[in-house]
């Protein structure tokens, strides 16, 4: 009897403890699933320290050295299988570094593609989109530089960085057209780290004349973050 009493016992503990951990499960998926933002795109985005925009916590799903096509192919698993309340998607400048320059029509036809399936597919999934718009690449500062880039430019040549550049703003202003026609909010990150030159402005670019420096982070931020808050919050209600 008595060791009848205690297997009972023990069942009854076990059966305790497989519950409590059942319940402990559940509440982490539902918190895993909790309302938030996504940010899709390349190493610029992925640098983004973009925590939060208000009340809606954000995910950064970067992946340094992709190009749209890359993006594209895992937005479905990486944006929209969590089920974002948004997503913000920022990267074709690698579709140029990393293409040929005799399939230059090829490539840009390439990243608009790209762009218009990943901002038609979120809409379709009840997802809001919001595209920003790509920079351009710095410029050499030093004398010689400019000389060489003056001369060039006399002679009709593009430099890698005008190649790249050219292509790039001819993009953004793809994404203006359709985004306008379309309702979807754009992030114009062009506007401000672009000069009227089309290069990207002095002290936004490190020695690479790529990569993001701190403060262009920093003035990204405090553009981008009122933005969409009158987007996403203001607009779509999402912390309501």
């Amino acid at each position: 009897m008595k060791h009848f009493i205690l297997i009972c016992s023990l069942f009854f503990l076990l059966s305790t403890t497989t519950f409590a951990g059942s319940i402990i499960t559940t509440k982490g998926n539902k918190k895993s699933g909790a309302p938030h933002v996504v940010l899709m795109g390349a190493s610029y985005l992925k640098g983004w320290t973009l925590d939060n925009i208000d009340c809606l916590p954000v995910v950064n799903k970067g992946v340094s050295g992709e190009t749209s096509t890359q993006v594209r192919e895992r937005f479905d698993v990486d944006a929209l299988t969590a089920k974002p309340k948004a997503v913000i998607i920022w990267g074709h400048i690698n579709d140029f570094s990393n293409a040929p320059k005799d399939k230059e029509r090829q490539t840009r036809k390439t990243a608009i593609e790209n762009l218009k399936n990943m901002l038609d597919t979120a809409k379709q999934q009840g997802v809001i989109p919001v595209v920003a718009t790509e920079i351009t690449l710095g410029v050499p500062a030093d004398i010689k530089s400019k000389i060489m880039h003056f001369l060039g430019k006399i002679r009709g040549k593009r430099s890698h960085q005008q190649y790249i550049s050219s292509n790039v703003l001819a993009v953004n202003e793809w994404i203006r057209s359709y985004s306008k026609d379309q309702g979807i909010s754009v992030l114009d990150i062009e506007k401000l780290m672009t000069n009227e030159e089309g290069n990207r402005k002095v002290g936004y670019f490190k020695e690479d004349l790529s990569h993001i420096t701190d403060q262009a982070y920093r003035d990204l931020h405090a553009f981008a973050l009122p933005l969409l808050q009158g987007e996403l919050i203001n607009k779509h209600g999402l912390c309501n």
